[in-house]
């Protein structure tokens, strides 16, 4: 099969991007030939005076976007266009032009992009879905994007304009990685035939021979307010018999090392952003991970890095969370927000190592299987094929 993969590269490197490195990666591998159309959203630092000026106006439709796909599609004859991240770049030009040559596009739902300028629905420290329903103004008002009335009203714009003109008529399928974003992607009316779910997969690695019971609890993420990283922080204020160990840096690192300091919590260590065997190691002598999100999570990489290491996963009954941790099997869920209640499940697993070990070999074993690499490739090509077929359908008709 013949795959058009179209992704714009973030400024920083996260998990959406390691996300399509791993899915260009599957797909070779057995045999698919893909074809990138990349952009980086590094080229925005080196723009010059006319590049900055079209900026707004390419952002909502890029006609260099719209050139640059007729070519490839002419050039490679895709089957199929996998899409991921497209702004600001990209553009919602690449659906208009894949619709009008007959490729079926499949678009990832990595956030809430198509309806929230930000992504998140979430903005001034709380969930919030007030432009779910067309009137971006809200971002505008509420500086959703980088806290900037500018770059709001650039997305805002985008998605309002391109809303209008058909955007969503005119792709062919929405993944989503969890049910709960079908439920979401339902409420804001698309339809059930372009909704299909298929979660993130990994690689899973060797365990080691004696994997460790551990000894801390482990977060790892970006320090920011979404985590729900206060209420970490007080859940382990009344724990101090266990210790946590924080990976990671954000914007709220000086504010959470400094309330650290001036409280004498001696039981929580901010260990940075650490990457590779040292990460690996500080994971596998966890004896959970902790996943405290207050917002609209989507599906973690994180929670499967847990999971690869056998480790329980304990997490907030919030967006798809629920959806990964299996309650009682695979981790604990507690209500987000709820540093009590947070502070039981963990004390509960510090205090039942063997359960807790049940529970993160349960977790691996979902890795080897459900998020195995041969039920994600499965699961696309079923994907590809249904899409393809309204394709072939449509086309049939005219």
């Amino acid at each position: 099969m013949k795959v058009l993969l179209v992704h714009s590269a973030y400024q920083q490197y996260g998990g959406e991007d390691s996300v399509v490195k791993a899915e260009t990666e599957l797909l070779q591998s057995q045999g698919d030939k893909v074809v990138l159309y990349g952009r980086h959203n590094d080229e925005i630092k080196n723009f010059n005076v006319v590049q900055k000026a079209l900026f707004f106006p390419q952002s909502i439709y890029s006609w260099k976007t719209s050139s640059e796909i007729d070519d490839v599609v002419r050039r490679v004859k895709p089957d199929v266009a996998f899409i991921h991240n497209i702004y600001p770049l990209i553009s919602p030009s690449v659906y208009y032009t894949l619709h009008a040559m007959g490729v079926p596009s499949l678009q990832v739902l990595h956030n809430f992009r198509p309806y929230c300028p930000n992504g998140l629905f979430y903005t001034q420290n709380r969930v919030c879905e007030a432009c779910k329903g067309g009137n971006y103004l809200n971002a505008v008002k509420n500086r959703c994007f980088r806290g900037s009335v500018a770059l709001s009203s650039l997305y805002g714009l985008t998605l309002g304009l391109n809303r209008l003109a058909g955007m969503i008529d005119r792709i062919s399928g929405f993944i989503c990685l969890t049910e709960f974003f079908r439920i979401k992607m339902r409420e804001v009316g698309v339809p059930e035939s372009k909704l299909f779910v298929r979660p993130n997969f990994v690689r899973a690695p060797a365990l080691p021979a004696n994997q460790p019971a551990g000894s801390y609890a482990l977060f790892m993420g970006r320090l920011s307010p979404e985590k729900g990283l206060w209420t970490l922080i007080h859940a382990f204020e009344q724990l101090p018999g266990v210790q946590l160990k924080m990976l990671g840096t954000g914007p709220m690192e000086q504010e959470l090392r400094a309330y650290i300091g001036n409280k004498g919590i001696r039981n929580i260590e901010m260990l940075g952003f650490k990457t590779g065997p040292e990460k690996l190691d500080l994971l596998q002598n966890a004896f959970c991970l902790v996943l405290p999100s207050e917002w609209y999570e989507n599906f973690p990489v994180t929670a499967l890095e847990g999971f690869m290491a056998a480790k329980p996963v304990v997490a907030s009954r919030m967006g798809g969370l629920p959806y990964i941790v299996e309650e009682g099997k695979s981790g604990l869920l507690f209500e987000a927000g709820n540093a009590a209640e947070l502070a039981q499940r963990i004390q509960y697993l510090a205090e039942h190592p063997a359960e807790a070990q049940s529970m993160g070999l349960r977790g691996r074993m979902l890795t080897e299987t459900k998020y195995g690499p041969d039920e994600g490739y499965k699961n696309l090509m079923g994907i590809f094929s249904q899409v393809q077929g309204k394709q072939a359908a449509a086309v049939a008709a005219i």
